[in-house]
């Protein structure tokens, strides 16, 4: 089980591919815990009512939003405490280690040289693509859309791409 969190060794695409796919399965304890914060909140700013069976009062909810945003995410930012974001760091962390390690495993396939270079640059460019993405870096909003395509070409080319190695020499 340890091999498949370390920075070494190479896998092939198809690895790389169905490696990609458990990282959704990893991540589902994060989304649940997420979804727990997000109700607990609910339940107690009584939009959700547990005592009536029909108990989520859409209308009060985007009433709230609506009439004044700045108060509702100051109160959801009010109410996020240690516990929730060391409940979401723990549950996300063995997430982003293992697709991290994933990438580099399948970049040292195929750029073996130039695998730390390379495997840097992937992750700068991932980390602004999604900064753009996500309206944290909204100066370069603009480039939202190609930073998309781009990813999703870098993906589509580490999964099809033939490394040099033998696809039963691959270790790791």
């Amino acid at each position: 089980m340890k091999k498949f969190f370390q920075f070494n060794g190479t896998i092939s695409g198809t690895t790389l591919f169905l490696r990609l796919l458990f990282t959704i399965l990893l991540a589902i304890p994060g989304i649940i815990i997420l979804i727990s914060f997000f109700s607990s909140y609910l339940i107690n700013e009584g939009i959700i009512d547990m005592s009536n069976p029909e108990g989520f009062d859409q209308i009060a909810f985007q009433e709230s939003i609506e009439e004044n945003p700045e108060e509702f995410f100051s109160n959801i930012y009010s109410s996020i405490s240690s516990g929730w974001i060391m409940a979401v760091i723990l549950a996300f962390l063995p997430v982003i280690w293992f697709s991290l390690a994933s990438y580099y495993k399948r970049i040292s396939a195929l750029f073996y040289e130039n695998r730390k270079n390379i495997f840097a640059i992937f992750v700068g460019f991932e980390l602004i693509s999604d900064a753009t993405g996500l309206g944290i870096l909204s100066a370069l909003s603009f480039l939202k859309t190609p930073f998309s395509i781009l990813s999703l070409i870098i993906l589509l080319f580490l999964i099809f791409k033939n490394s040099e190695i033998d696809k039963d020499d691959h270790e790791g």
